[in-house]
């Protein structure tokens, strides 16, 4: 397994806090993140395309000077807060599509996208589904032609199987899954149950976080803190074994968010990597 991190991970240094956050004095560009991921001998740097200004000039030689000193692959991972908000905002495609040439262009080999985020998990799974039809087909047609794979995240949005579904029925080939552990926890599904079942060959890239159910929270809009991993209710070290069992190749992408108590993102972030490998 490559061992990689999301830069949503320190959304805070980039200036975003959720409703159970508070900001940070600290500041972040693309360069610090990707020096971040050196710093921890990261095999992937996920990089959300809200933390990345590709028009900058010098941004594409910064990503491959990165790549070169590392050896390290880049993935990039677009749609945040809400993608195309369950199908309704078509607008987003072009915003999309932006960040697809970008990845063929510098021969980035994958980029993420959401199709919605917890806010849309109560609409109809059916109605959506007929709604992003449309707008994942344009973006796999092209990313085909680029040779970039698209992994659709379950973004808290959808429970895995009916994501997995609409995955299958295109049956192309750069059209995969994403496979968030914790926002699976969030709706509902059981992450180790999903991992002995689920056919890993549609599986792109995974997203591990270590979240504990909150009473109260149990919603998939509540509160699901992070914890260090190997301690919450995800079950990172069982999810690990699975994969390794299972012979898992591609990518696991550590990715916080909302942390619990005083835990802070560097030292989380660092002990992650290091617990995911432990079992890569």
């Amino acid at each position: 397994m490559k061992i990689g991190v999301d830069s949503y991970s320190f959304h805070r240094f980039f200036n975003e806090t959720t409703a159970w956050e508070k900001p940070t004095s600290i500041e972040w560009q693309t360069a610090d993140f990707l020096r971040f991921c050196e710093s921890v001998q990261a095999d992937i740097a996920s990089i959300q395309t809200i933390h990345i200004n590709i028009t900058r000039v010098g941004i594409d030689r910064e990503i491959d000077c990165w790549r070169e000193a590392t050896r390290g692959d880049v993935v990039l991972t677009w749609g945040h807060p809400n993608g195309f908000d369950g199908g309704r905002n078509i607008e987003r495609l072009a915003n999309a599509e932006l960040y697809l040439e970008f990845a063929g262009k510098l021969g980035i080999r994958e980029m993420r996208v959401v199709c919605g985020n917890h806010n849309n998990f109560l609409e109809s799974p059916h109605q959506r589904i007929e709604l992003l039809r449309p707008l994942i087909k344009r973006l796999v047609d092209r990313a085909s032609e680029l040779k970039v794979r698209i992994s659709i995240e379950n973004h808290a949005d959808f429970c895995v199987a009916d994501l997995i579904e609409f995955i299958g029925s295109f049956e192309a080939p750069y059209l995969g899954l994403c496979l968030d552990l914790g926002n699976a926890l969030r709706v509902g599904d059981d992450p180790i149950v999903i991992l002995k079942q689920v056919d890993l060959n549609k599986v792109f890239m995974i997203q591990m976080k270590e979240i504990i159910k909150v009473k109260g929270h149990e919603a998939a809009t509540g509160w699901w803190p992070t914890v260090r991993f190997g301690s919450g209710d995800v079950h990172v070290d069982k999810c690990m074994e699975i994969l390794k069992r299972r012979n898992y190749v591609q990518p696991v992408v550590v990715e916080l968010s909302n942390l619990f108590g005083n835990l802070e993102e560097l030292e989380i972030a660092r002990d992650a990597v290091k617990f995911l490998r432990m079992y890569a």
